[in-house]
């Protein structure tokens, strides 16, 4: 099936308005119908459509990441099947449902399998790391858990006619909430696709914690009428699910993004905020609820919230730092490619220009020599033409190797790391191991960046390193090129870097800049006497960045 421009329109693809039209049919028949086998059919049909519909969607667009999907739609398979057991008690059986009963296994297993799938979405839109989300989602999850402990986790924990095995069931529930909003914040992390696709998987999400959080509190409090208004949450989050599976732009979510400007957004600080107040808050409201002060899962709570908060305090201060560092290598960039293409220029009009006009001019006493002499008194001076020619072709090939090696259309990227690290070999007297293995080649700017900062590494190496081995390691594949450049040698301080950058030495910093500038990211690691190891990832695809 052909995708057109619906890919980044609102336009609705005739799958998913079948879809969203059966599913009104069997919402409305579930809701309309008394208890009953009819109406438990129509809300297992539902359930099981929507993990068709995850099916179909895969098979309609080829995600990059098809198992995030497969794990989502067995989710949504196990969800329908604990439905249906957990009805024919109520409705075919007329009996009341035991807790735990036989659903409660495949309901908590369908969190499990949810928060798998996401975690590949995370994953894959973000190949590198992303330290900062996850601080950020760890924080949420953390504020979020002490408010289940109060309202959802401690009646349960203090309920003197619960069984352990009751008690147990009851808290995950509460628990895989927790873990799923956890992944959930890292998959709206800054930066990440807006589209149709992921504005309906975040409705789904939204409807489902939320849903489960009003289910668990009325379970404490009013009761849980079965097949009532509540049922509708679990409705949206199925239709929602099920309709981001079929729109074409769901393929957006399982491709790498650009890294986020460093920086948060006035609605994640709110959140970060609220998150990190919920350890005082937890005291003030048990205080005014006059139930016993956990003192303990406070005091943790605490700790872990203030450790992380120093982490992202420390982060943050730490992307300035470098944002600042950055500013300053653009500069140093921007001015040194200045003087590349006048330089360029230069050589351009003093070699190939000069001899090409020589060559015009050589052509023309050819063509005199012919007509007054014939062709045999015009060889000679023809030879000398085509040697002439030949200097000027290979004076051309030179310059257009400094702008892309043609080591890499002739050998690939593997294979041009591998001449590159066998001729640095011989010539710095440096063992170069390399394992490269390329599954799927990478756009030609990100090989062009790859070997770039791999000649830029050595180059390194054999000013400073005094190593004796150095070992490289590449993948291609999986929408992502992964490079590791270790040696033996030396190493040094990282924190050199910013002082070398201030005498006019941009080398490491220019690696960094050039490798987020292709919207990926390089990590120095590096020690007194333990040597260096450079990590780089950068996307499959070309993704430029310049924030």
């Amino acid at each position: 099936m052909a995708v057109t421009a619906a890919d980044n329109a609102s336009v609705i693809p005739k799958p998913m308005r079948v879809f969203l039209v059966a599913g009104a049919v069997l919402t409305l028949g579930y809701f309309a119908l008394p208890p009953s086998a009819v109406k438990a059919a129509c809300y297992t049909a539902l359930g099981l459509m929507v993990a068709a519909a995850l099916v179909l969607g895969v098979r309609l667009y080829r995600p990059s990441h098809a198992l995030a999907w497969y794990l989502l739609a067995v989710g949504q398979i196990l969800f329908s099947v604990g439905d249906a057991i957990s009805n024919t008690y109520g409705w075919i059986l007329h009996v009341d449902t035991p807790f735990p009963s036989l659903a409660d296994p495949l309901y908590l297993t369908v969190y499990a399998v949810q928060v798998a799938g996401l975690l590949i979405l995370v994953r894959a839109q973000t190949p590198g790391r992303d330290r900062s989300s996850l601080i950020d989602a760890v924080i949420l999850a953390t504020g979020l858990g002490l408010l289940s402990w109060i309202f959802l986790i401690v009646p349960y924990v203090r309920a003197p006619d619960l069984t352990l095995l009751q008690r147990m069931v009851s808290i995950a529930y509460p628990v895989a909430d927790v873990l799923l909003l956890a992944v959930a914040v890292r998959l709206w992390r800054p930066g990440s696709a807006r589209n149709v696709a992921t504005s309906l998987l975040t409705v789904g999400l939204a409807a489902l914690l939320i849903v489960d959080t009003v289910y668990g509190l009325s379970q404490l409090t009013v009761g849980w009428v079965h097949g009532g208004v509540l049922d509708l949450g679990w409705v949206v989050c199925y239709l929602s699910l099920g309709a981001a599976a079929l729109h074409p732009s769901m393929r957006s979510l399982s491709e790498p993004t650009a890294q986020p400007a460093p920086r948060l957004t006035w609605q994640r600080r709110v959140l970060l905020t609220a998150a990190t107040l919920m350890a005082p808050a937890m005291l003030v409201i048990q205080a005014v609820r006059h139930q016993p002060i956990d003192i303990g899962v406070n005091a943790a709570g605490t700790v872990v919230l203030f450790v992380l908060l120093t982490a992202r305090m420390t982060g943050l201060a730490g992307q300035a730092a470098r944002q600042q560092e950055r500013e300053r290598a653009l500069a140093q960039v921007l001015e040194a490619a200045q003087q590349e293409r006048v330089r360029l220029a230069a050589d351009l009009h003093d070699g190939p220009v000069q001899e090409l006009t020589a060559l015009n001019y050589g052509l023309e006493r050819v063509d005199r020599r012919l007509q007054t002499h014939g062709p045999d008194a015009a060889r000679e001076l023809l030879g000398e033409q085509k040697d002439h020619l030949t200097m000027v072709t290979r004076t051309l090939r030179s310059l257009l190797s400094e702008l892309r090696p043609p080591a890499l259309d002739e050998h690939g990227l593997a294979g041009a790391l591998k001449l590159y690290g066998d001729a640095f070999a011989k010539q710095a007297g440096v063992n170069v191991s390399v394992d490269a293995q390329v599954d799927e080649r990478p756009a030609p700017e990100v090989e062009t960046i790859v070997y770039r900062i791999t000649q830029e590494a050595l180059t390194n190496v054999a000013k400073h390193a005094q190593a004796r081995h150095v070992w490289i390691r590449l993948t291609a594949g999986d929408q992502a090129v992964d490079l590791t450049i270790r040696d033996d040698g030396v190493g040094f301080d990282p924190e050199q870097a910013a002082r070398l950058l201030k005498d006019g030495h941009f080398g490491l910093v220019g690696m960094r800049e050039r490798a987020e500038m292709g919207g990926g990211r390089m990590d120095l690691d590096s020690r007194q006497d333990h040597g260096t190891t450079i990590h780089l990832t950068l996307p499959l695809r070309y993704v430029p960045s310049f924030a």
